[in-house]
């Protein structure tokens, strides 16, 4: 009975010392792919965070270039109705002395 109990043991032990690697093994792939995959998400989100500052970048120019020419057309209008201002009172002075 002693003899058994001794081979169980030494049994055991074989078994142990064969699978104990091939779970360390595995473990530390676990581990490794979690770093890469968590990696992989910060580039990732890196890369989010880039396109988004790029976007917000193109909209602060579309703002300037929409404020820009909303002043021009304004002056333009300004000037159009100054020049028609001008041209109608000249057409008035005009009939008044077609009249005198």
């Amino acid at each position: 009975m002693g003899e058994l109990v001794e081979m169980v043991r030494w049994i055991a032990i074989g078994v142990g010392m064969f699978f104990l690697p091939m779970w360390v093994i595995g473990l530390i792939e676990v581990v490794l792919e979690h770093r890469r995959e968590m990696k992989q998400l910060d580039t990732s989100n890196k890369a989010l965070l880039q396109q988004l500052q790029a976007l917000r970048e193109e909209m602060a120019e579309l703002r300037r270039t929409t404020t820009e020419h909303q002043l021009s057309l304004q002056a333009n209008m300004e000037d159009l109705q100054e020049r028609v201002h001008t041209l109608e009172t000249e057409q008035k002075a005009h009939q008044v002395i077609r009249s005198s």
